[in-house]
């Protein structure tokens, strides 16, 4: 008897299981909007296997679903993106545990983003700047690293229309979030940044402003890399020179091992203030990058072998300063070889 109501049971649970249709479909979309559809199955367990294969052009930008399980119903999103002038996908054929379902096509229109003159490209619910800092990056202008986070976003697409350089790093989607960071080089006079994107849930533009001010301690900082002689240059080292000279003749007068570690001690911060730095040749043609990342904006190409000081080192980056005060990352193996 419990053989027999074991079997009933399997058996109508394969009637009712394998069942999958369209959950959400927009009914518009925006030129490079990523935007989500999603798929209904009912009975899917966390043993099921289902597979899903778009067909035509249009594929999602990322191959696995976001599952969502909710009680005997299993969510599964796809997230797209189009430029076209109609979203199509002709079929979607989906396999639930060995057993395929042709499921129909779908078409969606595609409007166009209003003009607006401060707009940075991007189509996105929510965008949030997480934080920024702004540092020295040559001269005449600022550096600027934006750490920005948005749902359903094209945020690899942004662009600030007033940027003399910028780049992206960092992208990372994780089911309907994207964060990047987003760097822009800006003239030092300009004291504000302005951008809007368009909200997808407003369905208006939204206004973002980042102020522009130097902060000290900025991860991207590139501060201090061309120090000036100041007023006190002079008199700082002349005064560690004559406590090295003081405590050598009171040990040679004491015979007093203190004074002998004194001066050692003011002689080792003597050498490490003033011992010169390294110098390193740079090969024709090498990227001058922004940061020390191997995916990094390259701001210039240098234009001829180059000689300069290593103002820092991190991992296989050397920072140096080129022409016109330009400071950046130049990898080890564009260093000359001999």
């Amino acid at each position: 008897m419990k053989l027999l109501i074991t079997f009933f049971l399997t058996y109508f649970t394969m009637l009712i299981a394998g069942d999958v249709e369209y959950s959400y479909v927009p009914k518009k979309v925006y030129e490079k909007q990523v935007f989500p559809i999603s798929f209904l199955a009912i009975n899917a367990t966390t043993n099921s296997k289902i597979s899903f294969d778009f067909k035509g052009s249009k594929k999602p930008i990322m191959k696995e679903a976001v599952v969502i399980r909710n009680g005997s119903k299993t969510f599964y999103t796809f997230y797209f993106k189009t430029t076209d002038k109609l979203f199509s996908i002709p079929k979607v054929s989906v396999v639930f545990n060995g057993k395929e379902k042709l499921l129909s096509g779908v078409k969606i229109p595609v409007k166009k983003i209003p003009k607006n003159k401060d707009f940075s490209g991007v189509i996105a619910s929510g965008l949030k700047i997480k934080n920024h800092q702004v540092s020295y990056y040559d001269e005449r202008t600022n550096l600027i690293a934006i750490a920005l986070e948005a749902h359903d976003a094209n945020l690899e697409d942004i662009y600030v229309p007033s940027a003399l350089k910028d780049g992206i790093e960092n992208a990372r989607r994780e089911g309907s979030k994207m964060e990047i960071h987003y760097y822009i080089v800006l003239p030092s006079e300009q004291t504000e940044l302005n951008f809007s994107y368009f909200d997808t849930i407003k369905e208006a533009f939204v206004e973002k402003s980042i102020p522009i001010q130097m902060q000290d301690g900025s991860v991207a900082a590139q501060t201090d890399l061309n120090p000036k002689d100041d007023s006190f240059e002079a008199l700082k080292k002349y005064t560690l020179l004559t406590l090295v000279i003081v405590f050598v003749l009171l040990f040679l007068w004491k015979k007093d091992f203190f004074y002998l570690v004194m001066a050692v001690i003011a002689a080792a911060v003597l050498l490490t203030f003033y011992t010169a730095l390294a110098t390193v040749c740079v090969e024709e043609g090498s990227p001058l990058y922004i940061v020390p990342t191997s995916n990094s904006t390259t701001s210039i190409h240098i234009d001829k072998r180059y000689k300069t000081t290593q103002l820092a080192r991190r991992n296989e980056f050397v920072k140096i300063e080129y022409k016109n005060g330009t400071v950046g990352w130049i990898k080890d193996e564009n260093l000359c070889k001999d």
